[in-house]
């Protein structure tokens, strides 16, 4: 059953390299203007952004309980929400714009988090930055553009099928993506679990050292 898996896996991403490779592209150029935009912040934005990252920090050095119901709440909510766009985007034929936006968006959010911790606080702020933003985005970020490549792929559908007159079983195809759909929420649901029971130990750990 794993060995139909990982063929099936390899035909798709074969079958749509070049939208995966619009992805990757539109992801990190997402990454490298969030990291970039930083040099734009004003400095009474940086120090806004300052008093709450040592605030932060401190709150963790102290050892204060963190509420990992609520890490998960919010995970789950902010997740569910981009998946439940993705599903939209997917039946639509000009959803596959949104989807780029959307990709884009998410890589603009990691890529400003880490540079922003980078520039204010140079190594130290690279290391806690990575505790506190690579476990779970292991699991988003592959998970996200999966989805987002199958929302592409669907919405052309839909764009080939309004202007180029060519037909398609819309049900079964809506119904597959669906059922894709809800494995990622799986997995974006295990990626919330890391966020709020683990990369808090690793945060707490990383201030430690640091």
């Amino acid at each position: 059953m794993w060995q139909r898996f990982q063929e099936a896996l390899v035909e798709h991403i074969r079958d749509q390299f070049f939208i995966y490779l619009l992805v990757i592209a539109v992801f990190t150029l997402g990454v490298a203007l969030g990291a970039l935009s930083v040099r734009l912040l004003a400095e009474e934005q940086v120090r806004e952004l300052n008093l709450y990252f040592f605030g932060f920090v401190g709150f963790l050095a102290e050892q204060q309980p963190v509420n990992n119901s609520l890490i998960l709440q919010n995970s789950l909510l902010q997740n569910g929400k981009f998946l439940a766009a993705l599903w939209l985007c997917g039946s639509f034929f000009f959803g596959f714009a949104v989807v780029l936006i959307l990709l884009f968006y998410r890589g603009f959010t990691i890529g400003f988090t880490v540079g922003f911790l980078a520039e204010q606080n140079a190594m130290r702020g690279v290391m806690f930055a990575l505790s506190a933003v690579m476990p779970q985005n292991l699991v988003y970020i592959p998970v996200s553009m999966l989805a987002g490549v199958a929302a592409i792929t669907l919405s052309m559908l839909h764009l080939r099928r309004r202007f180029g007159g060519k037909q398609f079983p819309v049900g079964a195809y809506l119904i597959q993506f669906t059922f894709l759909m809800l494995a990622a929420a799986a997995f974006l649901t295990l990626g919330g679990l890391i966020e709020a029971l683990i990369t808090p130990v690793f945060m707490r750990a990383m201030v430690a050292i640091l």
